[in-house]
């Protein structure tokens, strides 16, 4: 079967690391940067090929050899003096600069990448967005270790994936960002936000994970009341699915209006409308946080399996509102099928399409196939089923035929009508 974005990545090669090197200027927003980009060839290559758009390469470099290199729509091409052999890492040095902006979608009829805000930048890398800010091997299965410097001037924050390791004035004005995450990470999932924030660390979630969030000061207030509620959110998912699998996470609020949330691994990007002191968007809080078990941690294989990470965690967003009490899941489920049944219903949850990624009824239908799987397995076993998911693919990449011999496992025999009914069929079934 056809991948979605076949002429995103390649299958030719994979990335186990990247050190980003950025340096940042405000005014026109231009960028200078250096990637170093470990690639393992799975088969002899003459040329490795990456993701890369808007931004000009001026210099390439094979474990500090110089290489020949050329761009042409939104791809570079590094050709090194000799071949890279099969399965033998290999150290790539591309030099480059620009102005980076948002990348148009094609098919999805929208934009993703870097975007300007009103006092810095906001990354948005999913779907296709990566190749907006690094070259990269843009595909949901390559997934790798990340390292990012990021240089801006004194009086801008920066935030990136994983834990801040060190925060180094330059004596010229500037300040050197570095963030390390072990990964595995897929290339949309990473993200960088520069600001001028205010930096909170908040307590009370499980031992050893640090829970921090930035966002700016004039929405101080009202932010740390709205994310008030992680570390609770943290205890009960843990005691849902299971360990938390990354050692930090947080929020960054940017000075923007962006609508939905952006998913990103240990690191979730929400505008200043997503802030207004009530808890207004705490579904939304929640849905970014289940993320990093379904999506972050245990990863789909392609875009056509977006229901296992959007679906899990609309319904994660559900679990939470039935722990503090609010509406019960099953009242929430029977709610949004009755809805789904009245509506057009020519959707198929698992192939949904290029275009439709991003459709509600992926989301609201993927949740309603999960609690329909609850209402079948039983709670015992449906809870099983979810911590199983998560520790046997924890840093994985899933495909929906996974889900199902998982289910079926835990059932004790097959549900081919189950899941033929819900996955596959347009219709969207009765809830029972």
């Amino acid at each position: 079967m056809a991948r979605y974005f076949s002429s995103h990545g390649t299958s030719a090669l994979s990335v186990t690391h990247y050190r980003i090197r950025l340096d940042w200027r405000p005014g026109q927003g231009s960028v200078r940067a250096l990637a170093e980009i470990v690639v393992v060839p799975r088969e002899t290559l003459d040329t490795v090929t990456l993701d890369l758009a808007r931004l000009r390469v001026t210099a390439a470099a094979v474990e500090g050899v110089p290489a020949a290199w050329r761009q042409r729509r939104r791809k570079l091409f590094v050709t090194p003096q000799r071949p890279f052999p099969e399965g033998v890492p290999a150290r790539l040095a591309v030099a480059y600069q620009g102005v980076p902006g948002p990348l148009r979608m094609g098919r999805l009829d929208d934009y993703a990448g870097w975007f300007r805000t009103g006092d810095g930048v906001r990354v948005a890398s999913e779907p296709l967005g990566a190749p907006s800010w690094f070259p990269c091997n843009d595909r949901p299965d390559d997934r790798a270790a990340y390292r990012f410097e990021i240089t801006v001037p004194h009086g801008y924050q920066v935030c990136c994936n994983g834990r801040l390791t060190s925060r180094r004035p330059d004596g010229q004005g500037r300040t050197r960002w570095t963030y390390e995450h072990d990964g595995p990470m897929a290339t949309y999932l990473a993200t960088v936000a520069i600001g001028r924030f205010v930096l909170q660390e908040q307590s009370g979630g499980p031992p050893g994970v640090l829970l921090r969030n930035a966002f700016p000061a004039r929405v101080a207030e009202d932010a740390a009341h709205d994310l008030g509620r992680q570390a609770q959110m943290l205890n009960i998912f843990t005691g849902l699915f299971g360990p938390y699998p990354f050692g930090e996470y947080g929020v960054v609020v940017v000075d923007a209006l962006v609508g939905d949330p952006q998913e990103a691994q240990t690191l979730s990007v929400f505008g200043t409308d997503r802030i207004d002191g009530r808890r207004g968007y705490e579904d939304e809080v929640a849905h970014e946080l289940a993320h990093q078990w379904f999506g972050n941690s245990v990863g789909i294989a392609d875009w056509r399996d977006i229901w296992l990470k959007e679906g899990l965690a609309t319904y994660a967003e559900w679990l939470w509102e039935e722990a503090s009490g609010a509406e019960a899941a099953h009242a929430r489920a029977l709610r949004e099928v009755a809805r789904l049944r009245h509506g057009d219903q020519d959707l198929v949850l698992a192939d949904p399409g290029a275009g439709r990624l991003f459709d509600d009824e992926v989301y609201f239908r993927g949740a309603a196939t999960v609690h329909a799987l609850r209402l079948t397995l039983g709670e015992e076993r449906f809870f099983r089923l979810l911590k199983e998911w998560a520790a046997r693919h924890r840093g994985a990449v899933v495909t929906t035929p996974h889900f199902v011999a998982l289910a079926e496992e835990v059932a004790g025999h097959g549900l081919d009508a189950f899941f033929r009914d819900w996955l596959r069929r347009r219709a969207v079934p009765e809830l029972t």
